[in-house]
């Protein structure tokens, strides 16, 4: 490659981890700040704190950062590019299983109705796609690496597909942090 291209790539991957950190890093500020931090139980709205900050974590910064990853190693082996990436959506995963359990257990505890907003139901939907886009990812690119030479002509058809529905999947999630932030300030501002 070039090494203006080079540059100019590398000059975007540092402009997107310092908003994928700042995001982050402004939600946990916020958070400890000017909400009072974060608690599993008792307190109905450090529940939430939780909730927000989970959410955040695993939708946008795993999320964003497998992506980049994916990106980012292209000079290693695939394999090992392939482990970083899918070791973030676990991450991922977790954080958002976490952080749904949290508003859940908020919702119970403030006996409050399950699921009664857009945010929710966008959620949900952003939720269900990224576990189908884990499962068929991998799936398709780390379990059938296992006869590599019967499934290479598929999993170069699925590669675009599994590239768009990422993104897709990524733009949902930052719909449903923002429709529960629009959420949030509806209720706090009331």
């Amino acid at each position: 490659m070039p090494i203006l291209v080079r540059c100019g790539f590398g000059f975007l991957v540092f402009v997107a981890e310092l908003l994928l950190f700042g995001v982050l890093g402004l939600c946990l500020f916020w958070i400890i700040y000017y909400c009072g931090g974060v608690a599993w139980t008792r307190d109905v709205s450090k529940q939430l704190n939780l909730h927000y900050i989970l959410m955040i974590g695993g939708f946008i910064f795993f999320n964003g950062q497998a992506i980049l990853a994916y990106r980012c190693f292209a000079c290693c082996k695939k394999i090992y590019t392939k482990v970083i990436h899918s070791g973030f959506f676990v991450l991922a995963i977790s954080s958002v299983t976490a952080g749904l359990m949290s508003a859940i257990k908020a919702h119970e505890d403030a006996a409050d109705k399950h699921f009664y907003s857009l945010h929710s139901w966008v959620g949900l939907a952003t939720m269900g796609m990224f576990a189908l886009q884990f499962m068929v990812g991998f799936v398709s690119f780390l379990v059938l690496l296992c006869c590599d030479n019967a499934t290479i002509k598929f999993r170069q058809r699925l590669l675009p597909t599994h590239i768009t529905f990422g993104l897709i999947v990524f733009g949902m999630a930052i719909v449903t942090c923002l429709t529960g932030l629009m959420q949030t300030a509806r209720h706090t501002l009331r």
